[in-house]
């Protein structure tokens, strides 16, 4: 009798379970489907977005390619015209590559001033540190030519700051600028700390070594007590 008790129970169990979710189905199902409908509908967008975006950077890429082909075959104003337009639509990678093409092309040309600006700008729209400060150096490399020591010692202090390896290429233009601007304390420091960076390439570190024996040793200071040597009779 027990047996058929516990039957009878586990059946009734089971069927209210049934009715349960069965209700909680008829109640919840709409929703749950909607949800599903709508999870769908999110990944199905965003391979699409993927997908528009893959097109989107091929066709830039395809574009960039044709304009330097264009400027090997010497058509260069048909490059810069197709560069300039590139520089201003489509991912910011390709804008800024488009950007620096140009600029190479107007300090190719002589026209310091537009290239200078225009790799100022490739540097602002790079969202990558090594092409921002690969702009930024070229845009400092310009500026050696058109402004004087302390604008391009303030130009540069960022990328020699930066933990670029273009760092060492900035600080070696530095130290040879100093040199020219006759701030030899600053261009000896500066080369005599190129050659301890061991991290830095070889052939900076050569060319630091070689800038240091030709700039010398600085002079040295006045012993204790000692006076400055009296002027020549031809020195007034």
């Amino acid at each position: 009798m027990t047996n058929e008790t516990d039957s009878f129970v586990n059946e009734v169990d089971e069927s209210l379970r049934q009715d349960r979710a069965l209700a909680m189905a008829k109640r919840y199902g709409p929703y749950l489907i909607g949800l599903f409908l709508i999870f769908l509908l999110v990944i199905g967008g965003w391979q699409w977005w993927q997908g528009e975006q893959a097109k989107r950077e091929r066709a830039q890429a395809d574009a960039l390619v044709a304009a330097l082909q264009m400027v090997e075959a010497g058509n260069v104003d048909g490059a810069k015209a197709e560069l300039e337009r590139l520089s201003g639509a489509g991912p910011r990678a390709y804008r800024a590559m488009a950007r620096m093409h140009h600029a190479a092309i107007l300090q190719e040309q002589g026209d310091l001033e537009a290239a200078l600006a225009a790799f100022e700008q490739a540097a602002e729209v790079a969202n990558n540190p090594i092409m921002r400060d690969t702009a930024r150096l070229r845009a400092a490399y310009i500026a050696a030519e058109t402004e004087d020591f302390a604008a391009l010692q303030t130009r540069l202090q960022p990328l020699i700051e930066s933990e670029s390896r273009l760092s060492f290429l900035a600080r070696e233009l530095l130290a040879v600028e100093a040199w020219q601007a006759g701030q030899n304390d600053i261009a000896r420091s500066t080369l005599e700390n190129l050659t301890l960076a061991f991290d830095a390439p070889e052939t900076v570190r050569q060319r630091a070594q070689l800038a240091l024996s030709v700039i010398g040793p600085a002079p040295a200071a006045p012993a204790d007590g000692a006076t400055a040597p009296a002027p020549s009779e031809g020195e007034n």
